[in-house]
């Protein structure tokens, strides 16, 4: 086996590997999570989302052959949604000498399965189907993957009384006494301080576990902050105004609604107000068809689409590769901060100047945690009040530390005097009719009568599940 002094040769070897994965050269952290991989080391990475997460853990066993390594077992990946898994096992087709599956459940489970190299599958199969356990046992595996590691905080534990989301998810750490050699690769775009020791005390990892890991600050995303009528016609006749107007110009924006009802109430409010412009806008949530689904990804991997305008719930995130996105709006912000850092996080992938715009009413701050309401009520600058949860006190020094500016948040950007302000187009649109207040009603303004739309849609899931 490879050791930390045959460095050269792993370089060596991943220069050779990496055309086959269409890479030029991996990032200083992909090559260390790989590394840790060769040689069996635990490993918590927690990257920003676009980083590429995945790579290491797809090209180990390629690699490990180029080394001559004669016990190269199986690789495990632990993730939360089926989406993300038959993506990656598709692209992984393309690769030759590499077999990887997705098992759905132990039906799926064949006789050939000492010839996969990667295994996908979610916590329910693994933990939770007693066959899948039994298989797993038999089988040599030398890396457990636990992708979106944070789930087992946010999905499976119990949380106020009510039953968790996801209840197998507070089980995944038995995958290491079903396959006690196996090292444990744990990634994540976000955790909170909090969350990371649940996590490792979950998956039992050591403190000293090798640790990777990035700030979430995402630099280029200007934050901006502003609380809107509870009437969705008064809060978004703005951006009505900006598409009439701008039409196939209009910048690309994705929308963040909390609930499935919530997206079916814009979505509705925007094609009534512009039925012509319907081409332009579309939705996405769990409940959408599959065809529809595929359609609106097939249009979010395009830089020309024709498409401007998502409504969607945090069902389009995970994996979901956007491009060229730089505003995200969130319509009344979700619960907690790390989800609001992972769906404004989607915009600016490509590192240009990017928004960031939430907005909220009265009802939506009776809904959040502490978190996001001090990002709400900061007075002083709303990325040290986001970035608060997710950084060690040198971290947070260092961030308070840097000269604000007005690309910072909208805070920042009214102390800014550099007198060569810029703003972006989405937001510029907004500020020119943010003057309307919570307060004030406009009586000319349809109103339109949801009662019929949440009487439909009332209870069912905003989450994309493993339950196909």
């Amino acid at each position: 086996m490879a050791t930390s002094s045959d460095s050269s040769e792993i370089n060596e070897a991943i220069i050779k590997i990496l055309p086959q994965f269409g890479v030029k050269e991996l990032k200083a952290e992909q090559m260390k999570i790989l590394k840790c991989m060769i040689s069996r080391d635990d490993c918590l990475a927690v990257l920003p989302t676009g980083f590429g997460k995945s790579l290491p853990f797809q090209m180990c066993i390629p690699v490990q052959r180029e080394l001559h390594i004669n016990d190269i077992g199986k690789i495990i990946v632990c993730c939360p949604l089926v989406s993300i898994m038959k993506d990656q096992v598709e692209r992984l087709q393309k690769i030759p000498n590499l077999k990887a599956v997705y098992i759905g459940s132990s039906s799926d489970i064949s006789e050939d399965m000492k010839d996969v190299n990667i295994i996908y599958a979610s916590p329910e199969t693994l933990v939770g189907d007693p066959i899948c356990r039994e298989v797993l046992k038999t089988l040599h595996v030398s890396t457990i993957v636990i992708d979106e590691f944070h789930t087992i905080a946010t999905w499976g534990e119990d949380i106020d009384g009510k039953p968790a989301f996801r209840k197998w998810f507070q089980h995944i750490g038995e995958i290491r006494s079903i396959c006690p050699t196996a090292s444990v690769l744990a990634l994540s775009a976000t955790c909170t301080l909090k969350i990371r020791k649940r996590v490792m005390n979950a998956l039992n990892l050591s403190p000293d576990v090798t640790d990777i890991t990035m700030s979430p600050n995402k630099e280029n995303i200007k934050i901006v902050v502003n609380k809107v009528n509870t009437e969705l016609e008064i809060a978004m006749c703005w951006l009505i105004d900006g598409l009439h107007k701008e039409k196939e110009n209009f910048p690309k924006t994705l929308i963040y609604c909390t609930s499935i009802i919530d997206v079916s109430k814009m979505y509705k409010y925007i094609s009534n107000e512009l039925p012509s412009y319907i081409g332009y806008i579309d939705m996405y949530h769990s409940e959408s068809t599959t065809s529809r689904k595929d359609k609106i990804l097939t249009e979010l991997k395009k830089p020309d689409s024709s498409l401007r305008i998502i409504v969607a719930t945090s069902a389009l995130g995970m994996g979901v590769d956007i491009c060229d996105c730089q505003n995200i709006i969130l319509y009344g912000a979700p619960k907690t901060t790390l989800d609001l850092i992972q769906q404004m996080g989607r915009a600016g992938r490509n590192g240009k100047p990017s928004l960031g715009l939430i907005l909220y009413n009265s009802y939506n701050s009776r809904h959040v945690d502490v978190d996001v309401k001090q990002v709400y009520s900061s007075k002083d600058c709303r990325r040290t009040a986001l970035l608060q949860p997710f950084l060690k006190k040198s971290d947070m020094d260092k961030l308070r530390s840097v000269e604000t500016s007005h690309t910072c948040c909208d805070l920042c950007a009214l102390k800014c005097s550099c007198g060569i302000c810029e703003s972006l187009p989405l937001e510029i649109m907004f500020t020119d009719t943010s003057n309307i207040s919570e307060s004030e009603s406009d009586s000319n303004t349809e109103s339109y009568d949801w009662a019929e739309y949440e009487a439909e849609l009332m209870g069912l899931p905003d989450l994309d599940i493993c339950d196909d």
